[in-house]
Order: structure tokens, then sequence, then C-alpha cells
């Protein structure tokens, strides 16, 4: 299509096939699809609406695929995740890692200095854990997880290592 304009009925039915594919009708401004301005034609049309020039049948028609004419016109993105919560999941996950020991051992109070087969460092991890629980800085879920997973809190200076 050339640089003219595009009626309402042409301009919808584009729109239309520009929310099925991208799973809503709210482009940006400067979003194009198949070689058309929808987002400039979008924009356009909630000018219009703005200024009353609109019939109630394309403003039935806009809104039937999804067009949002007040702000905000796109569902906001979700927040990433805190820091807390990262510091959270990534303990969680670092506890899966001990199912294994856990498994064969029946705890996971891991040896500091050797570690367990697949992961050498699992021991001053532990150690790092406990210090954190000490110092009140670990969260109920990790704390649940970890006595699940039967871990001594207070293991004592040097305590044996694992059979």
């Amino acid at each position: 299509m050339g640089r003219g304009r595009v009626d309402f009925d042409r301009g919808i039915t584009r729109l239309a096939s520009y929310a099925r594919y991208h799973g809503h009708a709210n482009p940006k401004a400067d979003d194009v699809w198949l070689e058309w301005s929808v987002g400039l034609w979008v924009s356009s049309l909630r000018t219009k609406y703005r200024s009353n020039k609109l019939t109630e049948e394309q403003i039935a028609a806009a809104e039937a695929i999804g067009v949002r004419f007040t702000p905000p016109y796109r569902d906001p993105k979700p927040n990433p995740p805190s820091r807390a919560e990262r510091k959270v999941a990534d303990n969680l996950e670092r506890l899966r890692r001990l199912e294994g020991f856990y498994g064969r051992h029946g705890h996971i109070n891991v040896p500091q200095l050797t570690g367990t087969d697949d992961w050498p460092g699992a021991g001053r991890w532990i150690a790092r854990l406990r210090s954190q629980y000490r110092h009140g800085q670990l969260a109920d879920t990790v704390i649940e997880t970890a006595e699940s997973m039967n871990i001594n809190w207070n293991p004592g200076q040097g305590s044996r290592p694992c059979s």
C-alpha cells in the first residue's frame, strides 16, 4: 500500500491482524506491521476518540479487538524479582543441589573442606548458610527447607566428617 490515508474499516482489519499475531491491539507509536504504520494509525484513532470524532460503532469495533482508549495502553511489565527474592530462590536452588547428598546421608551437614562429589564448595556454602541463620538473615522458606533436610545449625568446632 502507498502513503494514502487508510479508512477505518481497512485500518481496523489490519489492526485485528496485528492483534492476532502480537496478542494485543495496542502497538507503540513507532510500530510497523506489514509495511504499515500501525502505531501511528492507533495513535490517530485515540486522538479522534478524545476529540469525539469516532462513531459509537467505530469505538465498539476498536474495543472489541482490544484497543485501549485510556492509559495505560498496554499492560505494565511485571517487576523483576527483588534482590531478596533472587537470594531466596538461589538458596532454594542450592539446597535442591544437595538432595543427592541428603538421600545418601540423611542430612546436609556437608564437610566444609571436602564438599560433595559434584559440588566441592557445598561445605563452604553450608557454613555461610549457618552464619546467615545465626544473624537472622535467612527467609523462613529457606530455613524450613534446610531443616526438612536435617541441617544441624550449630555443629560445633570441627565436627566429625560424614560417614
